[in-house]
């Protein structure tokens, strides 16, 4: 009989984890409030559950006979996950204490500095005369880059913590230096106890106005910085997971790298990230995120197979992640995606909105308009990959205007690779 899987959340970054659930040969039940939300289409069945009410969960995965649960990218549903898989009796990948730690930036910096892991100073509202500006003032539960503000002076401050406010369920903000140098992803995957090294990306951004927050418009894959962070950063980090019992899953570590090429981690995702960086990795060295999920939903462990013979995060290959940005508006149309698609070298496409839908949230990971990746021999073929994508992939609002912005600069490949 063909097993049943329940998924938590539905935008579409958790699309890639769906099709991977059908692909095992599983039925999927998607469940979230929106009975329109992205994900749901690509579902055997959706659900109008809301994927916080964690009674409603439980009574319709023991209705459905469901034979375990995962979440999707979305952080804010962890703590929901967690309950309800101890409310079932079935596997959950980490408790609710390690989410708390892994979800609160405060927290996390606070095991940063315990274990030694390079990590970016914080300043404190209450000394105002310590604090060095440019700052950037966040939530220390948000995510997708919600109530971030970068500020220049002290004027700006209060706003900033205000807006902070705003998105922060907890009620707390974080005010940390403003990073000017080079953006990087670490990525680990975790097998019954041990934290395995599987890449690291550079991370190239666009800013459409100074008080915005810098949006990804490329990963380029293995980064620049991987000999550094293997010397200063790599132990520490997996001596830091395995201290806080992270046994099994996956984790994500947003970093800067200062003036000194040290790169400092100073944030966390403990799951499958919503950039969906795994469809790369997957591809390069066989380690699926999504699929150790499911497994673990299914079976209590990641895989059959030792994961840590695949880890390849120096390969001869290079990857890109291509994340075309748009400004504000509503969608009319798409045009050369079927072009892409055809493109030797794209292993996958992974589109976030719909024609006729509206892109909001000025500022936020919302502008990301599509996702796609590319794995090539050698730069020079990533390069004309790239250019051809920009070249052909259009977006138009209703006036017939095209909605891009902040193309990446494929010259950066010819610099720096």
């Amino acid at each position: 009989m063909m097993k049943k899987i329940l998924i938590l959340g539905a935008n579409p970054e958790t699309v890639s984890l769906v099709l991977k659930a059908k692909e095992m040969g599983l039925y999927t039940i998607v469940t979230d409030y929106d009975p329109d939300a992205y994900a749901k289409k690509y579902a055997d069945k959706a659900a109008n559950v809301n994927a916080i009410d964690v009674d409603a969960l439980v009574e319709l995965a023991k209705s459905e006979n469901v034979d375990g649960v995962v979440v999707g990218v979305a952080e804010a549903l962890l703590p929901t996950y967690c309950k309800v898989c101890e409310k079932l009796g079935m596997p959950a990948f980490s408790s609710l204490e390690s989410f708390e730690i892994m979800t609160r930036k405060d927290h996390f910096k606070d095991k940063c500095r315990e274990y030694g892991v390079p990590t970016i100073r914080e300043f404190s509202a209450d000394e105002p005369d310590s604090i060095v500006y440019p700052v950037i003032v966040k939530p220390v539960d948000g995510c997708s880059s919600k109530g971030i503000t970068v500020c220049d002076c002290s004027d700006q401050l209060k706003s900033a913590i205000d807006r902070a406010l705003e998105f922060s369920r907890s009620g707390k903000y974080l005010i940390e230096e403003y990073m000017k140098g080079d953006e990087v992803i670490s990525y680990y995957v975790m097998q019954d106890g041990n934290p395995i090294f599987v890449g690291m990306c550079d991370r190239y951004t666009y800013k459409a106005r100074k008080e915005l927050v810098q949006l990804p418009t490329s990963y380029i894959y293995p980064s620049r910085y991987i000999d550094s962070y293997l010397e200063h950063s790599d132990k520490a980090v997996k001596k830091m997971i395995k201290g806080l019992g992270l046994n099994n899953g996956s984790i994500f570590f947003q970093c800067f790298v200062d003036s000194e090429g040290i790169v400092r981690t100073y944030e966390p995702g403990f799951r499958l990230n919503g950039a969906q960086e795994h469809i790369i990795i997957s591809k390069v060295s066989g380690i699926d995120a999504k699929e150790m999920y499911i497994n673990y939903a299914l079976y209590g462990k990641v895989a059959d197979r030792d994961l840590e013979p695949l880890s390849d995060p120096k390969p001869k290959k290079i990857s890109c992640k291509l994340s075309p940005i748009v400004r504000l508006g509503t969608i009319s149309r798409f045009e050369g995606l079927d072009e892409i698609k055809a493109m030797n070298d794209v292993v996958d496409i992974r589109p976030s909105y719909n024609e006729g839908d509206t892109v909001t949230c000025e500022g936020t990971l919302k502008q990301i308009v599509c996702r796609f990746f590319i794995v090539s021999d050698n730069k020079q073929a990533l390069k004309e990959n790239i250019d051809k994508i920009q070249q052909v992939f259009k977006v138009y609002d209703e006036k017939g205007e095209n909605m891009l912005i902040g193309l990446f600069d494929t010259e950066n490949l010819e610099r720096l690779y």
